[in-house]
């Protein structure tokens, strides 16, 4: 019987039940162009089966040999973590009568010396034959790779535990790979794992999932966004650096964001940004900080964003914004800071921003050119630098060394949009500036420049590799970061089961790839986006369109939940035994039924309060409305999001009643909350079309029975300020009896 990670263990130890065991005999993932298989994910580049297996526990109690885990120097974290998940003993040389599990680092490794600079640091391979297991990386990343492979490859049968002889040789095709992201709108707002049952459960929550992201070879997590608050609440600090040395043991980097000019969110008004910026909120003064206010760079259709800290020649204010940032990284110690300047994405938004600039800046840098070395590229650089330069001083007593631990992204202004068309060479001009800024900025390491999702190059060839090549001229070694929103963010849309990943081979050349969706409820995605981000494809499907025109609509409908490939999606496919894998057999089952509902419609399960239901109520409570909308359409759509949301909770519950899994159980939970939202966001929009009284009374009834069933929980015992999703429950609920004018 083949199993998963977690069930391997818990046959050695007898600890975990028996029903999160993954599906018993499933045919293979990985197919090897020789025919022979082996069931890992992500897929390993080259696999070799050999005859034989290699049997490294025996039942308790028998005098046979047991495995142990031998090594020595840099290659020890990996080796304790992966005794730790086995439950045997380590040693620094060979025991007597032991089954050896050895990992060495070779830095000169034969098979990782042609790979590109992304790939080398996690190749790894796996040597399984009759006397032992060896384990090989030129790096000690790649060790933790390769462990989480030999987890992988366990089976059980009768309390004998054995892995097959073989020969793996693996690496990653980029070199960070952020298949989750924890917050439920892209880049910000609610953790979607705070599900109001308290600090401890949310620490133990986040744990588990850094060990599935462990599993599944998963590096870089989108974990807070949107400020370097340390103080955002009592023991906030403490807790995201829990997190960060957990996730850092296993080779994992935490995502956190916020700004470093122009802070958007302070004073955009919209539904995603009602919640504000979680930090300070710098402002142009000269003198800083008392002198009077002033208008620098920023948008000109928004005046007041040129006031909002965009002034890149106060060197005061850059200073303080600076030490702003410092704090935020002592204290929480990250893998990632994504750092977001004014939000100018496109090259003529950019270009607009920097002719606004103030005469002191003006003054420092003449050309209102991008990438000229007297231009914005100029002053980009000079600021970027400063940042770089503060923040590597940054150390800690936990070990954390911000020069080795931490990658700085910067994001806009130019973070370029494919729908971009004029003028005629934008790209080439994007590419221009990009240029320019690497060759300024000079040789600082651990950087990247956040740019959007791309495709192809007027030119021919991808704009991303193209970008990548243009930069490695330069030299400074800086890379490119891609965020990518493509459906099942609550940007685009709320999809739980979205394949935008199948597009990331478009980002190659990317040193990393954030795909924004992979949060809560889509654990299954998260595991499908590991498998695109670290191979390329999903068991050979991928998205190969031939041409921008035909990307573009493909990637769009994506976006929208609107594409169900049945490579992936059809019954015993890749998606249906990412199911079983997580959890079991006939739970898997009643979960990939559940997720499958909507088809590829677009008007999914309703499982998230936050942005799905709050905008809608936010349209029935707007004084204007786009041109073109229709009650009778919006009517229309709910009730068909009310059809698929208890469509898959009658999936879910069976689901529930197999398993006792928290994932299964809260998704259960989730959609009974949404289906009742559902109906009365839709008797709300019928009331706008006719109110009739039967509608009324229905609503009143929803209303009552959903405040009745969130109250049944308790109050909620918030980690973070916001909630989670819980979080807006009783806050929307109230809006909409208030829209209603119920009591």
């Amino acid at each position: 019987m083949r199993i998963n990670l977690a069930v391997a263990a818990a046959l050695v130890l007898a600890t975990i039940p028996m029903d999160q065991r993954g599906r018993g005999q499933a045919a293979a993932f990985s197919e090897r162009p020789s025919g022979q298989v082996v069931d890992v994910l992500p897929t390993p580049k080259v696999c070799r089966l050999r005859d034989g297996r290699l049997v490294l526990m025996h039942p308790a109690g028998s005098n046979d040999r047991q495995c142990c885990i031998v090594a020595q120097g840099d290659a020890t974290p990996a080796a304790t973590l992966l005794a730790d998940r086995l439950k045997v003993k380590t040693a620094s040389t060979l025991p007597d009568g032991c089954v050896p599990v050895n990992l060495r680092i070779e830095p000169a490794a034969s098979f990782a010396s042609d790979l590109n600079r992304d790939s080398r640091p996690e190749a790894y391979r796996i040597e399984i034959g009759t006397a032992g297991v060896d384990l090989l990386a030129a790096r000690p990343e790649g060790l933790l790779r390769s462990a989480a492979t030999l987890l992988q490859l366990l089976r059980v049968e009768k309390e004998t535990v054995s892995v097959p002889c073989l020969e793996i040789t693996d690496w990653p095709d980029f070199r960070f790979r952020c298949a989750s992201d924890w917050l439920i709108n892209v880049e910000a707002n609610r953790w979607a794992y705070d599900w109001g049952d308290g600090r401890e459960r949310f620490l133990a929550r986040v744990k588990r999932k850094l060990d599935l992201c462990f599993d599944y070879k998963i590096n870089q997590v989108w974990f807070d966004g949107f400020g370097w608050n340390t103080g955002r609440f009592p023991g906030y600090a403490e807790l995201m650096r829990e997190c960060s040395r957990y996730a850092r043991r296993r080779g994992i980097r935490l995502t956190f964001a916020g700004y470093g000019g122009g802070y958007g969110t302070s004073y955009q008004q919209s539904e995603i940004y009602r919640c504000g910026y979680f930090g300070q909120t710098f402002v142009n003064r000269r003198s800083y900080p008392d002198g009077p206010q002033y208008d620098c760079r920023g948008m000109e259709h928004v005046p007041q964003s040129r006031r909002f800290g965009t002034c890149l020649s106060n060197q005061a204010l850059c200073q303080a914004k600076l030490d702003e940032m410092k704090r935020f990284v002592a204290a929480v110690e990250p893998g990632f800071l994504y750092i977001h300047d004014i939000d100018t994405g496109s090259f003529s938004e950019s270009g607009e921003a920097w002719l606004l600039r103030c005469e002191a800046c003006r003054k420092q840098w003449p050309s209102d050119d991008h990438a000229d070395p007297r231009g914005q590229a100029a002053a980009l650089a000079s600021w970027f630098g400063r940042i770089c330069d503060g923040l590597q001083e940054v150390t800690t007593d936990g070990g954390y060394q911000a020069k080795r631990d931490l990658t700085v992204i910067f994001i806009s202004p130019l973070y370029t949009h494919y729908v971009e068309r004029r003028p005629a060479d934008v790209w080439e001009r994007e590419t221009e500036y990009f240029v320019a800024l690497s060759r300024l900025l000079g040789r600082r390491p651990n950087v990247q420049f956040g740019l959007r999702e791309q495709f192809y190059r007027p030119a021919g060839g991808k704009k991303i590799a193209h970008l990548r090549a243009a930069l490695d001229g330069v030299g400074h070694g800086h890379g490119i970061h891609v965020i990518a929103f493509g459906g099942g963010d609550h940007y685009q849309s709320d999809d739980l089961a979205n394949i935008s990943g199948a597009m990331a081979h478009f980002y190659e050349g990317a040193e990393s790839v954030c795909l924004s969706n992979g949060g809560v409820h889509e654990e299954p995605v998260q595991i499908l986006n590991a498998e695109f981000l670290w191979s390329g494809s999903a068991r050979g499907y991928r998205e190969e369109p031939p041409d921008e025109t035909a990307a573009v609509e493909r990637f769009q409908r994506m976006a929208k939940g609107r594409c169900r490939p049945a490579e992936v999606f059809a019954e015993g496919g890749v998606f249906q035994r990412i199911c079983w894998r997580l959890w079991g057999d006939r739970a898997g089952n009643e979960m990939y039924r559940a997720y499958l509902v909507p088809g590829e419609s677009g008007d999914g399960p309703v499982s998230r309060v936050w942005w799905t239901v709050t905008a809608a109520v936010r349209r029935l409570k707007a004084e204007s409305l786009p041109a073109g909308f229709r009650w009778e359409d919006e009517h229309a759509r709910w009730l068909r999001r009310l059809a698929a949301t208890q469509s898959a909770l009658k999936h879910a519950r069976k689901a529930a009643a197999l398993s006792d899994h928290d994932d299964v159980r809260w998704f259960a939970r989730c959609l009974e909350i949404g289906a009742r939202f559902a109906e009365a966001v839709a008797l709300s929009v019928e009331r706008r079309i006719a109110d009739k009284p039967g509608a009324v009374v229905r609503l009143q009834e929803v209303l009552d029975d959903l405040e009745s069933q969130i109250a049944a929980s308790g109050p909620p015992e918030k980690t973070d300020i916001l909630g989670g999703d819980p979080g807006c429950w009783l806050e929307t609920l109230a809006n909409l009896r208030e829209i209603n004018r119920l009591k």
